[in-house]
């Protein structure tokens, strides 16, 4: 009887060991994707359009392989509107500003609750020009994310906080939300002062 349960223990513990070992696989392989994309992404913020190219390749490679990598589609939409803003024709701008709507929308109507995702929307459409009538959305899923962000229970890292509430207290701000506005500052210096958007927080 002894040994029986000996050996039960010993499965349970071993099955248990490998769950938990592949638990933080899995963690480590998404924080490496997730800072993979948004280097990718990051690179685009220079508005230099072979970059912009070359990264809006990346993603689209990704999306052949895992078409249901929704971050990775938000992203390729940031990528075509930032193309779009760096673009010289009119029409070269339009189309890519409207496939890069239609990518970041499908991608959060495909997965809602993830706050990358929605993160990604609502700093994008934040930087689109009022005319084309995103900000609605922007600061809609600034309102969604926000409460979370405040609270820190959302899955995010502290950079990815700190980038919500400084653009949402900017979107706040121009919204006359002086109030919400200050607060997701303030929580976004207390977070980490001496980081990029901490001291773009500064009191």
């Amino acid at each position: 009887m002894f040994r029986k349960t000996t050996i039960a223990s010993l499965f349970i513990t071993l099955t248990l060991g490998h769950i938990a070992a592949a638990s933080d696989q899995n963690f480590v392989s998404h924080t490496t994707r997730n800072q993979r994309y948004l280097n990718w992404h990051n690179e685009c913020l220079s508005l230099d359009i072979d970059t912009i190219d070359r990264k809006i390749a990346q993603f689209e490679a990704v999306m052949q392989q895992d078409p249901q990598d929704h971050l990775a589609e938000a992203y390729l939409g940031s990528a075509h509107a930032l193309k779009a803003k760096a673009a010289f024709w009119p029409p070269t701008k339009v189309s890519n500003l409207k496939r890069g709507k239609h990518l970041i929308d499908h991608a959060v109507q495909s997965d809602p609750h993830n706050p990358r995702v929605r993160l990604v929307r609502a700093i994008a459409y934040f930087r689109v020009p009022k005319i084309f009538e995103c900000r609605s959305i922007s600061l809609s899923d600034f309102d969604t994310l926000v409460p979370g962000a405040l609270k820190g229970t959302l899955k995010l890292s502290s950079r990815e906080r700190q980038a919500m509430l400084y653009y949402a207290a900017l979107a706040y701000k121009e919204d006359g939300r002086d109030a919400l506005a200050q607060q997701c500052k303030a929580t976004c210096h207390r977070i980490d002062p001496n980081s990029k958007y901490g001291k773009l927080t500064t009191p």
